[in-house]
């Protein structure tokens, strides 16, 4: 087990303190567009850190569109973005297809492993199984900006959805159901603040064990059998869901 300070620096690390800290100041106007942050020395100071951790956090404001680095001036505000986060609204399968028309994918990998007795119990399948394991990217088509870093795994019986991937923009779910008698039946989904993995930190341009969003999809078939299952790493920051519940009335004889 971790002491408490490793842990609280695994999952908080100081770039995002300074840039959590200067986002605050933003919103509360410190700040006003077309001014100049403090000199990264004086910013070291301040958060009494290296400059490698200010220019890091500088980078995460700068991808967020709040400030913009300019040669011999320095850092200026802008005005804030129209849309700071990503959100993502699913209550349907076809609201996750919606998602999909409205970023583009990057199909990283694609490997064909044999499962091993943890990844079997995870994907609650014997050892010795072979699943494919592919990895993607998704970006905004507006801005390129990285939304999520993926890890998918199906069955190698998949093999005919699982070679359609990068020529289609579809899910692989809806590829699945398009090449075999396989209809998606039930979608799970979990969400947890998690450590970032070596890949899902390189995609979204944070350290290692940085904190993330993390979604994970559990497919299920007609039959009740589990046939994709899906990780998804979002930068909390960029990050939102957002779920409708509707009040359901009986009736007093129901």
């Amino acid at each position: 087990m971790r002491p408490d300070g490793v842990k609280d620096m695994l999952s908080n690390p100081k770039h995002m303190q300074v840039s959590k800290n200067l986002i605050a100041d933003l919103k509360r106007g410190v700040f006003s567009p077309g001014e100049l942050l403090p000199t990264e020395a004086t910013l070291q100071k301040r958060f009494n850190c290296s400059r490698h951790t200010i220019r890091v956090a500088l980078r995460t404001l700068s991808e967020r569109g709040l400030v913009v680095s300019k040669q011999g001036k320095g850092t200026v505000v802008q005005n804030p973005p129209n849309q700071p986060l990503y959100q993502s609204v699913s209550s349907t399968l076809q609201n996750l297809v919606q998602y999909a028309n409205a970023t583009s994918r990057a199909v990283l990998s694609t490997d064909l492993i044999l499962l091993d007795a943890n990844l079997g119990h995870w994907l609650n399948c014997p050892q010795g199984y072979e699943w494919w394991k592919i990895r993607t990217k998704r970006q905004q088509k507006s801005n390129g900006r990285v939304v999520a870093s993926s890890t998918i795994y199906v069955p190698r019986y998949f093999e005919n959805a699982v070679s359609k991937l990068t020529e289609s923009a579809l899910p692989l779910f809806s590829l699945m159901q398009k090449e075999y008698l396989h209809e998606i039946a039930q979608l799970e989904q979990t969400f947890t603040v998690a450590y970032a993995t070596e890949e899902e930190a390189s995609d979204l341009n944070l350290e290692k064990g940085a904190a993330v969003m993390a979604v994970e999809r559990r497919f299920y078939d007609e039959r009740g059998g589990l046939i994709e299952v899906t990780r998804s790493a979002h930068q909390p920051e960029y990050f939102q869901y957002h779920m409708t519940l509707q009040q359901v009335r009986y009736s007093a004889n129901h």
